[in-house]
């Protein structure tokens, strides 16, 4: 058979988003109780979906300093994944698979650290450099302590390293963590047993102690010294490497654990033709994944139940046959499983060229004893907390999985730290940013932490939100519109309703909302409140009047309850204070003199705060539009509002919706569907105001801001992601876009902005390189032919399907319209190219 490196591929980008988008996003979410080293998996794969892959790496990272390990090897099906939300509805979020993915992008694009804890002092060391050893030394190591690790074998890991398989968990995975932790400080030294307790405590102040299981359980059975007969963990520590012993063509495995099952995996990629896992109960006792067990079968591996050994054959002084029984089961003993019972009159032989025995193993009583540690009834070890020595992984743990074990060196390390008196333990940074980026922006004079504030929506019209949305990380907040305290706002109930597209929920979202019912006196109490409490933070007051002296004295009341900016609203698609005459019934911001006319009214008011007039995408010229708001002298353009739109008809009872009463009006549509128009809104004005832009209508992750950003606006307001995501994306829209301006080189959002407004043109302006067409990675190519149905049927019949199922371009119909790749499922697998380049 094969010894391909890995049995399972790492997801690609679009199966990971895919995956990532089943998330329910559940608030207390249960999968992250199921993780016993606490990973944050609700965030890490928000942060997937919005494409902040080094921010989802780190995230894992900071509870799992093995995250890429143990989503290869931890059992999800009985952790994580068991209490995912999504299973009610369908299948389980493949928790793993989508850790594996971050955790392996981290590795192709490097690791990046937590920054150093200033020095304690303290010295601590740590003896065994498995999975709790290793967890324990990256925690100490960032709770600012020296620590030096003691590992007896010549490469660290233990069970990663020495006891899994490289088909189920590379060497390069295993050594990429490690690296990761030598790099935080942690100083490993290999083939060097643990200096007696004596000698460890006068060089530190405290010893954790992760030695792990290091003795194999025998069967106790004759001839089980034989040659051919092998422990399987001494089959595995080779790692399918040119040292593995000859096993010979028949190999009989004796055990029911995933050890078994890595060892019999092991056998067959090893050359063996016929390899027999042997359990003395049934299958539903067996102690390995369910997972791993189909996983054998399909390699080719039997499995036989209700057997056990009895006593190894030997032929020519080496082993030649397995003596067995049959067992029944009977009551269940102390571990709550049937007890087997043999069989009377069922002794029969298996041939065999080796044996691998993988029935368990214990703890090494007298090696624990000599560390330090206290051994309790029936062998259970403790730390002795007297002495500054602690205990960590298999040998206290119940549970004997990596994720478990990293889990308990965490623990133990936070004991060392309470031990040593050195403070409360501080969490990670969140999130985590490059140094050399800064993410501050300068909009109208007024300095903002990072480029993202709040829309005025539902989420700022309320006071408590609005404190949880700045104390989350959002650099400022527009508070949601107010009038004058004689202006009537009547809401009307359900006012919103979702835009779903081929499943995915909120593709858009319309609103029959108006502007707050909350008026002027109530919004400048709770600007004062928030100026108080945010020193630091961006307040705009968001204000919309049907006469100039509204206008006027809502921008006095703001500016002197302490709003940073004044946002002048002309939009509403559902409010139209503002009209007059004959232009009653339309919003503000449609009539080019009138909105000149309001905002000169407006800025005549302003004293202090800059002013920012946001406009409607439901115009003619929207040109014309922002250059009347420059010639009223207004400071800024928000670009642009939400969209008049009719958001459906329900077919069953033929009513529009969202249904009031049994009518409904038009709505405005927000969300990820209208991000296009507003991209070419922001370009427009930004090319013919000359005054800066903030965007709002449609973004949902980093990337949407930036390109809303590389087109003109300085800041980007959010609304819609937030309502249905939660405040929390903040953090991935920092994160990504940091990250993203590290990788390109820059260090602030403001060299992004407007970047690409001068290729921006008329169509009558663009320059045709050259003939186009459409080219086809084979390699790539899944062979579903949408392509070729795309373009039989809606293009221009270029494309021919083979009975092969290869599409292959006919160069002299195709002229490169893009269709095909647009439909493509797989990205990169087609892309346009100018003929002769």
């Amino acid at each position: 058979m094969s010894t391909s490196p890995e049995i399972t591929d790492t997801m690609t980008l679009t199966a990971a988003l895919d995956e990532a988008w089943r998330c329910l996003q559940c608030a207390d979410p249960p999968c992250q109780q199921g993780c016993p080293a606490g990973v944050e998996v609700r965030t890490f794969i928000r942060q997937i979906r919005n494409l902040d892959l080094r921010g989802a790496a780190l995230t894992i990272r900071r509870a799992n300093v093995l995250g890429s390990s143990c989503a290869r090897v931890c059992a999800q099906a009985e952790q994580c994944q068991r209490q995912c939300t999504r299973a009610q509805l369908d299948r389980p979020i493949d928790i793993a698979g989508l850790q594996r993915f971050a955790c392996d992008y981290e590795i192709s694009n490097g690791a990046v650290l937590p920054p150093a804890a200033p020095s304690s002092g303290h010295r601590v060391a740590v003896v065994g450099a498995g999975p709790a050893g290793l967890a324990a030394a990256a925690e100490l190591a960032r709770l600012g302590h020296q620590v030096e690790l003691f590992e007896k074998a010549e490469r660290p890991g233990g069970l990663l390293a020495h006891g899994i398989p490289p088909t189920r968990l590379p060497q390069q995975v295993v050594d990429h963590e490690i690296a990761a932790v030598q790099a935080q400080g942690v100083t490993i030294h290999t083939g060097r047993p643990a200096e007696r307790i004596e000698q460890l405590r006068d060089r530190f102040e405290a010893v954790v102690v992760a030695v792990g299981l290091t003795r194999s359980l025998p069967l106790a059975l004759p001839g089980e010294d034989l040659p051919g007969v092998y422990p399987a963990l001494s089959l595995l520590a080779h790692r399918l490497g040119p040292a593995a012993p000859r096993l010979g063509p028949r190999v009989l495995v004796i055990g029911g654990g995933n050890t078994a099952m890595d060892a019999a995996s092991s056998a067959r990629r090893l050359g063996a033709r016929e390899v027999t896992v042997l359990y003395r109960r049934s299958e539903a006792e067996m102690p390995a994944w369910a997972e791993e067990i189909a996983r054998v079968r399909r390699e080719g591996v039997t499995i036989r139940t209700q057997v056990q050994p009895v006593e190894f054959i030997a032929a020519d002084g080496r082993l030649a046959a397995l003596r067995c029984q049959l067992t029944e089961l009977g009551e269940p003993d102390e571990s709550g499983r049937r007890r087997p019972v043999p069989v009377a009159g069922t002794v029969f032989e298996l041939a065999a060229d080796a044996v691998l025995v993988a029935a368990g193993e214990t703890v090494d009583l007298d090696l624990a004893r000599a560390l330090g540690l206290r051994i309790g009834e029936r062998g259970r070890v403790f730390d002795n907390p007297a002495l500054g020595i602690f205990a960590a992984g298999d040998l206290g743990n119940a549970r004997r999985t990596v994720v478990d074990a990293v889990a308990a060196g965490r623990r133990a390390a936070r004991a060392v730290h309470e031990k040593l008196g050195a403070g409360s333990v501080p969490a990670a940074p969140r999130p985590q940013l490059p140094e050399q980026v800064d993410l501050g922006v300068d909009l109208c004079g007024v300095r903002f932490q990072n480029p993202f504030l709040l829309a005025a929506a539902p989420p700022t019209d309320d006071l408590d939100m609005l404190r949880r949305g700045l104390e989350a990380g959002w650099a400022g907040a527009v508070l949601k519109t107010t009038a004058v305290e004689s202006e009537p706002v009547e809401l009307k109930y359900p006012m919103m309703h979702g835009y779903d597209v081929y499943g995915r929920r909120l593709v858009g979202l319309g609103n029959i909302d108006l502007i707050s019912e909350h008026h002027i006196d109530v919004v400048e109490k709770r600007l004062r409140e928030l100026r108080r409490e945010f020193p630091g933070k961006v307040l705009v007051g968001s204000i919309m009047g049907s006469e100039r002296q509204h206008w006027q004295e809502l921008v006095e009341r703001l500016e002197e309850a302490g709003a940073d900016i004044i946002e002048c609203s002309f939009s509403c698609p559902q409010g139209t204070l503002g009209g007059e005459g004959s232009f009653a019934g339309q919003m503000l911001g449609q009539n080019v003199e009138l909105t000149r006319q309001v905002t000169s009214w407006i800025k005549a008011a302003a004293r202090r705060a800059p002013v920012v007039i946001k406009i409607t995408p439901q115009v003619a010229d929207i040109k014309a539009v922002a250059r009347a708001v420059a010639a009223g002298g207004a400071d800024a353009v928000c670009a642009s509002n939400t969209i008049p739109s009719l958001m459906g008809i329900d077919l069953d009872n033929f009513l529009p919706l969202p249904t009031v009463g049994g009518s409904s009006s038009f709505a405005g549509l927000s969300g990820p569907a209208i991000l296009p128009i507003t991209l070419r809104n922001i370009a427009l004005v930004a090319q013919a105001s000359g005054l800066p832009v903030t965007g709002t209508g449609g973004p949902v992750g980093w990337r949407d801001a930036v390109q809303m950003m590389l087109v003109g606006a300085v800041t980007v307001q959010f609304c819609t992601a937030v309502m249905t995501f939660g405040f929390d994306i903040i953090e991935d829209l920092q994160s990504g876009l940091a990250w993203y301006l590290h990788e390109k080189g820059l260090s602030s959002p403001a060299q992004l902005v407007g970047r690409a407004l001068d290729r921006i043109t008329t169509h009558d302006q663009l320059a045709q390189p050259g003939p186009v067409r459409s080219r086809i990675d084979e390699q790539l190519c899944i062979g579903c032919g949408r392509c070729f149905i795309t373009c039989r049927d809606g293009g221009h019949r270029a494309i021919e399907f083979s009975d092969q199922r290869l599409p292959r371009v006919d160069d002299e119909r195709c002229v490169g319209c893009g269709m095909c790749q647009a439909v493509c499922p797989l990205p990169g697998c087609i892309h346009m190219e100018v003929s002769g380049t």
